[in-house]
């Protein structure tokens, strides 16, 4: 058991967990009507994420880190990455993929788009930097991207090139601002704040280019995500997962998890009708949002 992580959840209830075996990690599809069982296995098997409409799982594996599509019943196939340089993946989108790449440097990252079926990618940002984090906005002009100092936003439809990448806020080393996510009108991020001794759940609004807190005064352990659909955010600290509402922060209901929350350790089902989460003790749980029920998932 302890040796299991939730990565991924669809609109079917189905998770995508990686049970690891040695140095070798088997990728294992359970929880939900139709689920395949295992799937395949690799060596540094990191990531895994379903393309989003479709049987089919980006999966990322190897050192350097590299990105293969594997179809549900199939093998992997090669997408892109190199044993020259990482290729990381950041976020799955309708037929196309966000990872980032340091080809040029190992120190100065990329952020790519790419069309897995015909191969096409754009360069969304080629600043360099450290890339920790980016979401895309579900119209797809907008990503915000996470670098060590500071929060940056790129407009694929520029008025001007001065507009193309712009400055959302400077950050702390450590701290600061993360889990980013993007509500479904494209134009308000959702992150958590941590601090010192504490944390919130804030929003940015791209109009007005300003912070407002969402669910306040957090544990300074705690984990927010907000849902697909931009209704609740779900808030993740030891073994609590509690629901608020986006809009005021009201909260909604809670539930107790058999061990606490792994850290970056629970997702959002693509429906948002659903938490998967990893405990510390390697249980895969998933709760429904409406009733904070509690369910145990075996690989």
């Amino acid at each position: 058991m302890s040796g299991m992580r939730v990565l991924d959840i669809d609109d079917q209830g189905r998770l995508l967990i990686a049970v690891t075996d040695g140095d070798r990690r088997r990728l294992v599809e359970a929880g939900g009507k139709g689920a395949a069982g295992e799937l395949t296995a690799a060596t540094d098997l990191t990531a895994a994420r379903y393309l989003p409409g479709e049987r089919k799982v980006v999966v990322q594996h190897g050192d350097p880190g590299q990105l293969s599509l594997l179809k549900i019943g199939g093998r992997l196939r090669p997408l892109v990455g190199s044993p020259t340089h990482a290729t990381e993946l950041l976020a799955v989108l309708p037929g196309r993929i966000v990872y980032r790449t340091n080809r040029k440097h190992r120190l100065l990252y990329t952020v790519a788009i790419r069309n897995v079926l015909v191969g096409e990618e754009v360069a969304v940002y080629d600043r360099g930097g450290a890339v920790l984090e980016a979401a895309v906005s579900p119209n797809s002009r907008y990503i915000a991207i996470r670098l060590p100092r500071k929060l940056v936003l790129v407009d694929t439809m520029p008025v001007t090139e001065d507009d193309h990448v712009r400055l959302i806020s400077p950050e702390p080393a450590e701290r600061g601002r993360r889990n980013l996510r993007w509500l479904p009108d494209s134009t308000r991020l959702v992150a958590t704040e941590y601090e010192a001794d504490t944390a919130r759940v804030v929003r940015y609004d791209v109009a007005s280019e300003s912070w407002h807190p969402v669910v306040v005064s957090l544990a300074a352990d705690t984990t927010g995500w907000v849902a697909p659909d931009g209704r609740r955010v779900a808030v993740a600290s030891a073994n609590r997962l509690a629901f608020h509402q986006t809009e005021n922060g009201r909260f909604l209901r809670a539930a107790e998890l058999p061990a606490e929350i792994t850290e970056d350790g629970f997702l959002w089902s693509p429906d948002s009708r659903a938490v998967a989460a990893t405990t510390a003790t390697g249980e895969i749980v998933r709760v429904t949002a409406d009733s904070a029920g509690v369910e145990t998932v075996s690989a």
